[in-house]
């Protein structure tokens, strides 16, 4: 298979002599990745130098104390809420998939909000969806901290 773009580097930074916005361009992104690179590498070291010495078995307990301070029972949590919405979430979308595609006319009004807020719904992060659930339901509404909210 070949490859797509045959330019080396230095080919590339011969023919930004007629074009220098695009090698001025060039040149950010570079050092912006290289940037990016370096401080995810920092980060990583930092995370790895200050938590290495702090891991214990204590730290894995099935038993949560004041002294162990175990993560094992907020990791099992995390684990079952997964698979739970997992067994809830995945036959709904696919089987509402499958309608979309397979059933449901391609111009009816239905399929069309539908697009519209799936393709809504991919643009947003999930964190905003989060704040905004929080600040209407805990906040405005006054459901304070429940299931529900």
């Amino acid at each position: 298979m070949e490859s797509v773009n045959n330019i080396s580097v230095r080919n590339r930074i011969k023919s930004y002599k007629n074009h220098p916005f695009s090698f001025i361009t060039y040149a950010m992104v570079l050092l912006s990745a290289m940037l990016t690179a370096a401080i995810i590498i920092f980060i990583i070291g930092y995370i790895l130098i200050k938590g290495i010495p702090n891991i214990s078995l204590s730290l894995f307990e099935f038993e949560y104390t004041t002294e162990n301070v175990s993560m094992m029972p907020a990791i099992i949590n995390t684990l079952i809420m997964t698979v739970v919405t997992l067994l809830i979430a995945v036959p709904i979308g696919v089987f509402s998939a499958v309608y979309l595609v397979e059933y449901a006319k391609k111009d009816s009004k239905l399929v069309k909000i539908i697009r519209l807020t799936t393709e809504t719904l991919q643009g947003i992060p999930s964190i905003v969806y989060g704040l905004f659930g929080f600040l209407i339901f805990v906040i405005a509404c006054n459901w304070g901290y429940s299931l529900i909210s």
